[in-house]
């Protein structure tokens, strides 16, 4: 699925954390471990499987083109060798070619075992490397407030994004059934019966814009940066940066339906002085929906 791109994005946030992004003109990208997310790949993640699955796996693969009905497609050296063994009738069952190819294969996965420790160690730099801003596309999801912005008592920052700003390339995220692995099983499966050419690494980032259908409502959009030089003896829980942003991008601000009047007072003073251009705006829930009103504050 294609997505247009947005010209503005929004950030939800605690009214604290509003006010030191308003305070210090600078958003907060942080490493994949610091969002607390059990379903999110980061630099701990490991291969779902092991030499010996794979092993598995490449056996009953090649039994059953051995022992298909159809002419096996592709011309990889296995391939070749499964059409050879057919036309020879080399087994005479599955028993026997099993323990024949068991001996036969495992050459071929250890050979490979070299490759994916390269790739998990290539995996893990990038892992740590890699620094994430999470947007969303509207600022009227009821759960985003309850979840992002501390039970509505926060607020919601809409920063214009794509050329000519700080936010440049967003990407949607997309929402399926099926968690990212760094490599599946298949992918390897491939390679080694049939040689496919996955250029597995070039495809780290899109690890990061997949999440559940269950939070398809959400419409994330998240932005990623890589940085070379990362201290990994550094604590993880300062693997962030915060990175400025121009005062012209803040386009509006949303306060929650419950922020304290106080937080209020003080988030105002700081748009009086640097974000006069932006618009202003105080949730309300509606009487008779679970949703939300948006009454604007400043003169148009």
């Amino acid at each position: 699925m294609s997505y247009r791109q947005p010209t503005s994005l929004v950030k939800f946030t605690d009214a604290d954390s509003g006010l030191c992004i308003l305070s210090d003109g600078a958003l907060r990208w942080s490493a994949p471990c610091l969002f607390k997310d059990p379903f999110e790949l980061d630099h701990h993640t490991t291969l779902n499987f092991d030499s010996r699955l794979l092993l598995t796996a490449c056996v009953k693969n090649t039994l059953g083109l051995i022992f298909s009905r159809d002419d096996p497609k592709g011309m990889s050296p296995l391939i070749k060798a499964i059409r050879r063994w057919r036309l020879e009738d080399r087994f005479d069952s599955e028993e026997e070619a099993e323990e024949v190819l068991t001996q036969l294969l495992m050459s071929m996965v250890q050979q490979r075992e070299p490759e994916l420790l390269g790739l998990i160690r290539g995996w893990q730099r990038y892992s740590r490397g890699v620094r994430i801003l999470c947007l969303s596309q509207g600022h009227d999801n009821v759960s985003l407030w309850d979840k992002n912005a501390a039970e509505h008592t926060g607020l919601a920052i809409r920063f214009a994004c794509g050329d000519d700003t700080s936010l440049e390339a967003p990407k949607a995220m997309k929402y399926t059934d099926n968690k990212p692995e760094i490599t599946a099983l298949s992918e390897q499966l491939d390679i080694l019966m049939h040689q496919a050419n996955f250029q597995i690494e070039e495809g780290f980032a899109e690890k990061f814009l997949c999440k559940s259908k269950l939070f398809a409502k959400e419409k994330e959009w998240r932005l990623l940066k890589t940085f070379d030089e990362v201290d990994t003896e550094e604590e993880e829980a300062q693997w962030f940066r915060d990175l400025q942003f121009k005062h012209s991008e803040v386009m509006a601000i949303y306060f929650g339906a419950e922020m304290e009047q106080k937080k209020k007072q003080e988030i105002n003073r700081i748009i009086q002085r640097k974000y006069k251009k932006a618009k202003l705006y105080q949730a309300n829930p509606l009487h008779e929906k679970f949703e939300l009103d948006f009454e604007r504050l400043n003169p148009t």
